[in-house]
């Protein structure tokens, strides 16, 4: 008996090296990279932000000076500027009545109207709405497209006081630069994106973090993008981060932010992209709220 006895012994101290020897440092080697994913995608993929961020920002580097070139470009602008002009109400700001020219004296000329232009771009929102307001701040991630919009402002007869942008970017993990960290960037009237969201890795967080600059109480913050739709061939697939937003999703990600009064219009007339877009229609949303107090 003693000689099976030897066996047996042997062969369990061969399995117990093998555990040794190869299971254990592979389990281990499988929750050490367990573990890395989970502060990943507990981090926020900040890596993931970080690279969507840099291809817009080159993006849009490289189509500052032709933005609004073609046809197809001036025709959507024209129909944002007209949206957001036919919705003064809707939107419900405290705007200033009179054409800023026309400011002579009284209660209009001390009263000051404020918007954040967020991801700005040239400034369509902000020259929608100089007959409205008195005060513009515009940021960007792209640094050609605050030049744009500080010459185009500045070619309007608007000085930097009135009218002027900076790069910048809310969504970064760390504090936000210098640039738009004083008080001139904070206690706005109006913070607005104009088809800008589905571009943003995060939108929740550039809500929340928007909701923080306007007045308390009585701030606006108004999105304009697209209606939910399929993902399809788009040769600026590489800078899209979301495939339209649908009225589920937009509300929550207000009233997360802290917003109250929240409502949402689908535009009746669906924006026509330019043939290098595939020249197909978008339908457009537009969603307000207001800051609690």
């Amino acid at each position: 008996m003693a000689r099976p006895l030897y066996i047996i012994l042997a062969l369990l101290g061969l399995a117990c090296s093998y555990l040794l020897a190869v299971l254990i440092p592979s389990i281990q080697a499988n929750l050490n990279t367990q573990e890395n994913q989970n502060q990943h995608y507990s981090s926020g993929s900040g890596s993931s932000m970080d690279d969507l961020a840099e291809k817009n920002r080159k993006h849009w580097d490289n189509a500052a000076g032709s933005y609004d070139s073609q046809p197809w470009q001036q025709k959507l602008i024209a129909q944002v500027t007209e949206e957001i002009q036919s919705r003064l109400e809707w939107i419900g700001v405290d705007w200033v009545k009179q054409h800023r020219s026309e400011r002579a004296g009284g209660d209009q000329a001390a009263k000051s109207v404020r918007v954040l232009d967020y991801a700005c771009g040239p400034g369509t929102v902000s020259r929608a709405l100089t007959p409205y307001a008195t005060d513009f701040r515009g940021i960007d991630i792209s640094e050609n497209m605050v030049k744009e919009y500080n010459a185009r402002a500045m070619n309007q007869g608007f000085s930097p006081a009135q009218m002027y942008a900076t790069h910048g970017d809310l969504l970064v993990d760390q504090k936000p630069s210098s640039s738009i960290s004083g008080p001139d960037f904070y206690n706005f009237d109006l913070a607005v994106v104009d088809l800008g969201f589905h571009h943003f890795e995060d939108p929740a967080l550039a809500s929340k973090r928007l909701v923080e600059r306007l007045k308390p109480g009585k701030g606006v913050l108004l999105i304009i993008d697209f209606v939910q739709h399929e993902q399809d061939k788009n040769p600026a697939e590489h800078i899209i981060a979301h495939h339209g937003f649908s009225k589920e999703k937009t509300e929550e990600m207000f009233k997360k932010a802290g917003c109250v009064d929240v409502d949402y219009v689908v535009v009746d007339d669906p924006l026509i992209l330019g043939d290098e877009l595939g020249g197909r229609t978008r339908k457009v949303f537009m969603i307000r709220g207001r800051r609690g107090s």
